[in-house]
Order: structure tokens, then sequence, then C-alpha cells
């Protein structure tokens, strides 16, 4: 399988998600300092305590990471099928559960290593920023503070990569790309939903876990069906 996973990644170039990553991430970074400069200038409160702006971030890092899975499946899996490339990949002496298995651990390997790193490389690339410039005076970070909301963020990141992996559902139906991109669009929105000002779905543990069950669910019978999969 680990030479399944090299040989995926050296058919897909994966050069375009690394800098489309490293490029997300700056833009994260612009813009959670970005809006500390409209609370200097609207004389609004934005962040009213760090906590604030942790739930924020992970909310930006899970929500656009998602996304990336979503087009991740699309050129891994579903390109695969629509352009008849399936052929060939299913050609090898090797069993197409195994093959379909090694994309799926490959996209979901990305997507953890991906977001662990980007909430390391945001929140102390925010802390630096704000430390060096005195971005915003609400906003105190002690090693007391950062380590726990940091322990939680990776708790949400480990959950986050299986919810990502449901657009293989849409996307597997009719071999769709739109649909297997917006699907991932759709589940980034409702991950972030809010309902009044008391209920939100951003801090429930529950909601990327609950996806993720449904995630191994779609997983299962993918694979099962491999075999038995028509390729006209």
């Amino acid at each position: 399988m680990y030479y399944l996973m090299k040989l995926e990644l050296k058919k897909h170039k994966i050069g375009w998600y690394i800098k489309g990553a490293v490029l997300a991430n700056l833009i994260i970074v612009g813009m959670l300092a970005l809006l500390t400069l409209i609370e200097k200038l609207e004389g609004e409160t934005i962040f009213r305590t760090a906590n604030d702006f942790f739930m924020f971030s992970g909310l930006l890092i899970r929500g656009t990471f998602i996304v990336f899975a979503a087009v991740l499946i699309s050129k891994i899996i579903i390109d695969e099928f629509k352009n008849r490339t399936s052929f060939v990949m299913f050609s090898y002496p090797i069993d197409r559960k195994k093959i379909m298995a090694t994309k799926l651990i490959l996209i979901f390997s990305l997507t953890l290593i991906t977001m662990i790193l980007s909430t390391c490389f945001v929140v102390f690339s925010f802390i630096g920023l704000n430390e060096v410039f005195q971005l915003t005076p609400n906003l105190e970070f002690s090693e007391q503070l950062i380590r726990p909301e940091l322990m939680r963020m990776m708790a949400f990141n480990l959950a986050g990569p299986g919810a990502s992996l449901v657009p293989l559902y849409f996307g597997m139906r009719k071999f769709s790309t739109p649909a297997t991109i917006v699907s991932g669009v759709l589940i980034t929105i409702f991950t972030n939903s809010s309902f009044g000002s008391d209920f939100s779905l951003v801090n429930l543990f529950y909601t990327p876990i609950g996806l993720s069950f449904i995630a191994i669910g779609i997983i299962f019978f993918t694979i099962r069906n491999m075999n038995r999969l028509e390729l006209n």
C-alpha cells in the first residue's frame, strides 16, 4: 500500500496542493490581521477574548481544508472515472478495493497533516505579529491559554479529515466534479453554522465526529462495491 501511495503522489503531482495550502495559510493570517485593523477603524470588538480568536481561526482552517479535500477527491478519484483512466488503473494486478482504499487513505492523510501544520502556522504567526505590531489590546496569549486551546483545535483537526470525505458520496453518484466540490462547500457551511445567538455547531465536537461516522459508512459501501462497478 505504501508503494501505491507513492505511485498516486507521483501520478497526481500534488505540488499544486502544497502551493495552494501555503497561499491559503497566508490569506488566513492576513484575514485575521485585517479583522484587528477593522476593529481599530470601526471601533468594534471582533475578538473579545483569545478564545474567540482560537475559535474563529479554527473555523477558517477546517473550512478551507474541507474544501481542499473535496478538490483532492475530485482529482484523485472522480476524474479517474470521468476521464476513463480508471480502465488503466484497474488493469493493475492489484485488487480494486486496495487501490480505492489507498486513494482514500492518501486524501485523509494529506488533509490531516495539512490541518495540523496550518493550525500551528496560523496560530503562532498571528501571535508573533500581535507581539511585534500590537494588533489588538484585547488578546493576551499566555502559555497556560495557548496549550489547551491548541490541544482542542488539534482534537477538531483529527475529526475534520473524516468529515471531509463525505463529498465522496455525491461525487461517485454521477462521477461529477462540481457535485464533489459543492458538497464540500456545503459541509463547510453546515459545520460552521449558528442558529440564533446561543447555539452554534462550530464548537460542537460531535458535529465532525458524526460526519466522520457517515463518511466511514460511505467509504465502506464504496469500497465494497468497487468490484461490481461497471466501467463503461
